[in-house]
C-alpha cells in the first residue's frame, strides 16, 4: 500500500494556514493587530513612509518650498447626483492643505498615528475606517479580502483604491444597506492635536459594492451645521430604506458634540436638522476609567439603530454616549422637516429605560430575528444585549463578553445576518497617553446571535407585559 505521507505534504503546502482560534467568551477573534500595515497596489507598507505609494504626479502638489502636499480633495468625474447637480449653496470650501514647518505633515504613512475606528463586514469584504485625527493616514476608507487574508493582522487596502481613495478626508463608520450600498459622512476634517482643518464641507457619501464606484456626494447644508466644531461629531450614520424602495432612502446623522440629528432623504436630496434635550450627555455618566486612563467626555447623542414600526415608519432607539439611558422616536417624526414646530414635538420622544450603572455605549444594533439588542460598552469594556421585548432596566441587561485589554474601548459594532461584529481600539491611551506598539491594540471580533445570547436574559420568550413601545399613532397624537 503505497504511503499517503506525500500526500498530506503536499496538500499541508497548497491549503491556506489555518488560524488558530482565539475566543472571548462566546466571541471569536477575527483579527487583532499591534499596528496597522496597508498593502497599496502589492506594495507593503509595514513602516513609516515619505513617499506616496500608488499615487501618479497628477495627484500630487507641489508647494512652493517644493515639498510635496498631498491633494486629499481629488474629486471622482463619475460621481452623479440622482436629483441633478449638487446645489451650490452645499459646494464644498476650496480650501486646502498648506506647506508648514511641521514634519510629518507632509509624510505618507507614520504608522503609530493609524488608529481604527469603524468596521463592517459585507459579504466577503470587511470595511475598516481610519479617521484622520492625525498626519500621516495614508487612506480612511478601507477593506480585507476575508476569502484571502489568513494572517492574524492583515494589511488593509484602500478603497475602492489609492487614488480614488483621496477624495475622502476622514470617515469614522459606515453602514451598509440592503440595496448594494455603503454609506458613510465624510467629516471633511483633519483633527490634529492642538487644532483643527476643515479641508471642505462634511458630506454623505454612497458607494455601489458592485461596481465599487462613488455614485453620490451630498454637501451637508450650513444650517445642519451650527458650529464650528459640529463637524467632529459626525461620527456614525444610520440608513433607513422605505419599503424596500431603494430610491427613498434617509440617513440619520447624530451629531454628538452639537447634540442633534441631521436627516438625509435620498428621494429629495435634501437634508435638515432636529434637536432635543435628550440628544445631549447627562453629567452624571461623564467620568471614564478606561485603559488605565481618567478622563471626563461630554459626548452627546451617538448611536441610532432602528426597531419595526408601521407603515412606512420604523422606531427609532437612540443614546448619548456619556449616558446610560435608551430613548426612542419614531422615523415618522424625523421624517418630517418641520416637526420641530409643533407644539407638542419634544413629548414625541420617550424614554424607554435605564441599563445600568457603568453602561455607557458607544455603538448599538438590533438583530429582528430575536429583537435583542447589541451595545458596545465603553464604560465595563464590554458588550452586551438586552431583548426588546422587556423593561429596560439593569436587571435585563446580560453581559456576553468583557475584558479590560482585549476590549478596550469598543469603538463599533454591528450586526449583519445572524453575526454580530465588534472591534475595540484601546482610544483613551492612544489619545491621553501612548500606545505600546508591541502590545496588540486593535481587535475584531464575531460572535453568533443565537449563540451568544444563549442561556442569558436575553433569549427569554418574549411576553406581553414587554418594554414600553409606543405606537406611530402615539407618537403622531
Amino acid at each position: 500500500m503505497p504511503s499517503i505521507l506525500p500526500v498530506l505534504i503536499v496538500l499541508a503546502v497548497l491549503s491556506p494556514a489555518v488560524r488558530p482560534q482565539r475566543r472571548l467568551s462566546k466571541f471569536t477573534e477575527v483579527y487583532a493587530w499591534r499596528q496597522i500595515t496597508y498593502d497599496i497596489d502589492g506594495v507593503l507598507l509595514t513602516q513609516d513612509r515619505d513617499e506616496p505609494v500608488g499615487l501618479s504626479n497628477r495627484n500630487r502638489r507641489q508647494a512652493d518650498d517644493e515639498e510635496v502636499i498631498w491633494d486629499w480633495n481629488v474629486e471622482d468625474p463619475n460621481v452623479q447626483s440622482p436629483t441633478g447637480p449638487t446645489p451650490r449653496s452645499t459646494a464644498p470650501s476650496t480650501s486646502r492643505p498648506t506647506a508648514s514647518n511641521n514634519s510629518d505633515e507632509n509624510r505618507f504613512f507614520i504608522q503609530y498615528n493609524n488608529v481604527p475606528m469603524g468596521m463592517e463586514r459585507v459579504g466577503n469584504r470587511l470595511f475598516v475606517t481610519i479617521p484622520r485625527r492625525r498626519y500621516g493616514i495614508p487612506s480612511t476608507l478601507n477593506y480585507i479580502d476575508l476569502d484571502t487574508a489568513r494572517d492574524r493582522s492583515p494589511a488593509l487596502k484602500p478603497y475602492p483604491d489609492i487614488r480614488q481613495a483621496q477624495s475622502v478626508t476622514s470617515v469614522y463608520r459606515t453602514r451598509a444597506d440592503s440595496c448594494g450600498r455603503l454609506w458613510m459622512v465624510d467629516t471633511g476634517r483633519l483633527e490634529l492635536a492642538g487644532t483643527q482643518r476643515q479641508l471642505q464641507t462634511p458630506s454623505i457619501l454612497i458607494y455601489d459594492l458592485n461596481t465599487d464606484r462613488l455614485i453620490h456626494r451630498y454637501f451637508l447644508k450650513q444650517t445642519d451645521l451650527p458650529a464650528e466644531d459640529t463637524p467632529t461629531g459626525l461620527a456614525s450614520i444610520t440608513v433607513d430604506i422605505t419599503n424596500g424602495n431603494c430610491a427613498d432612502a434617509y440617513a440619520y446623522i447624530p451629531d454628538l458634540t452639537t447634540f442633534g440629528i441631521v436627516v438625509y432623504s435620498l428621494r429629495e436630496n435634501d437634508s435638515w436638522r432636529h434637536t432635543h434635550n435628550y440628544f445631549s450627555y447627562n453629567p452624571l455618566h461623564g467620568a471614564l476609567n478606561i485603559a488605565d486612563q481618567s478622563f471626563s467626555w461630554r459626548d452627546g447623542i451617538f448611536s441610532i439603530t432602528l426597531l419595526p414600526g408601521t407603515g412606512d415608519c420604523k422606531t427609532a432607539y437612540f443614546h448619548p454616549l456619556i449616558g446610560v439611558e435608551e430613548f426612542q422616536v419614531s422615523t415618522c417624526v424625523l421624517k418630517n422637516r418641520t416637526a420641530i414646530n409643533d407644539r407638542n414635538y419634544f413629548s414625541l420622544y420617550y424614554v424607554v429605560g435605564n441599563r445600568g450603572e457603568g453602561t455607557q455605549s458607544t455603538m448599538h444594533d438590533y438583530h429582528p430575528g430575536t429583537r435583542v439588542i447589541f451595545f458596545a460598552e465603553i464604560g465595563r469594556d464590554a458588550v452586551s444585549c438586552w431583548n426588546s421585548g422587556e423593561l429596560l432596566r439593569s436587571t435585563n441587561v446580560a453581559i456576553l463578553a468583557r475584558e479590560r485589554r482585549a476590549l478596550s474601548y469598543p469603538s463599533d459594532l454591528h450586526v449583519t445576518g445572524d453575526e454580530v461584529w465588534v472591534m475595540a481600539n484601546t482610544l483613551p491611551r492612544f489619545g491621553y497617553s501612548r500606545l505600546n506598539p508591541n502590545d496588540y491594540n486593535f481587535y475584531i471580533y464575531k460572535a453568533n446571535v443565537m449563540d451568544a445570547i444563549s442561556g442569558t436574559v436575553c433569549a427569554t420568550s418574549f411576553s406581553n407585559r414587554g418594554g414600553f413601545n409606543a405606537t406611530d399613532n402615539d407618537l403622531l397624537h
